[in-house]
């Protein structure tokens, strides 16, 4: 369980900020940066918003323009970094490494990782890392104003699928959530936000997906790719990879989900997803990357048909244990 005065003191401390996020942001990252970054001025405090993006998914790509891709020279001394959304501290990307050396806080909520930061405010039982920075708002009397509600509530949708992951024992984020809405915020508003700005190309991508999907174990693993090649040929810039995720999850009997995209020549990103007792966190963790027990990722190397066979052997021994005990 995280301290949230630990965070305060921090703060206080402090008066100029970085605020970083992790490379390939999603929403929840976006969200909490800019959260954070609202508080710190509310405060008195100067902050500044750094990303090493790429902003590529749809819902995010509108908060581009808010966030830098480097860290100049004179924020690099005299100032305090503020980490959000990252398991280690590698997540950030070529950031992370202009500002080494400099006082940290770590507010975050991956079940895999290593500990890291000067600070920390990590709870891996957080459904998001944009309910931790409420909990911070609250702590520090400070009020968020309806366009934040509207993104902490977003950040809270992105990671839980818009609520499809939270569980027995959710009652405290619902109550959360109401507070948010009491702020002028609302579902349908954020609802909008995470996919209402689809191109046609994404639903061309997403259907070939769909099609080539292969059902292993009885459709308890399903697997799927994406090569560059699908993108150039669709002239798709939005890889609809949330939506394949929620459509097969719903398969009957599927345990897991895995998504190969070819990120260059030889070179791969794996997402997870898991609706059962499959860990697939430490399954990423295994490979190198990180995440949540129920969704992560991870880089690799090598050809398709390596990575597909190197997933699935992870993964096979975890989905039968996971069998034997239904």
């Amino acid at each position: 369980m995280y301290d949230t005065a630990e965070a305060v003191r921090f703060i206080t401390s402090h008066e100029s900020f970085v605020v970083l996020g992790h490379k390939e942001p999603d929403g929840d990252c976006i969200a909490s940066q800019i959260a954070v970054a609202t508080l710190l001025r509310a405060l008195g405090k100067e902050a500044t918003l750094h990303s090493a993006g790429p902003f590529d998914r749809p819902e995010i790509g509108p908060f581009e323009p808010d966030f830098s891709a480097t860290v100049p020279i004179e924020r690099r001394t005299s100032t305090a970094v503020v980490i959000l959304d990252c398991s280690t501290p590698d997540r950030t990307g070529p950031l992370g490494a202009t500002v080494a050396g400099l006082p940290c806080l770590v507010i975050d909520h991956h079940s895999a990782g290593e500990r890291f930061g000067d600070a920390r405010m990590v709870d891996s039982s957080a459904p998001s890392t944009t309910v931790l920075v409420l909990d911070l708002f609250e702590a520090m009397g400070v009020t968020p104003d309806t366009d934040t509600a509207r993104l902490i509530l977003f950040g809270l949708c992105t990671d839980t699928g818009f609520f499809r992951h939270l569980g027995a024992g959710s009652a405290h984020i619902f109550r959360a959530i109401a507070r948010l809405v009491e702020r002028g915020t609302s579902t349908a508003d954020v609802y909008m936000m995470m996919y209402g700005r689809r191109e046609l190309a994404s639903r061309k991508l997403l259907g070939e997906m769909l099609q080539r999907a292969e059902s292993h174990r009885s459709d308890r693993l399903i697997l799927t790719w994406q090569m560059i090649a699908d993108r150039e040929r669709l002239h798709a810039h939005q890889r609809g990879e949330d939506d394949l995720y929620r459509l097969l999850q719903t398969v009957k009997g599927n345990m897991v989900v895995v998504l190969i995209k070819e990120e260059g020549k030889g070179v791969f990103s794996v997402g997870l997803r898991s609706t059962s007792a499959v860990d697939v966190g430490a399954v990423a963790a295994s490979f190198g990357g990180g995440g949540h027990r129920q969704a992560s990722g991870f880089d690799i190397r090598g050809s398709l048909d390596s990575v597909k066979k190197a997933v699935m052997e992870a993964l096979f021994p975890l989905i039968a244990e996971a069998q034997s005990e239904l």
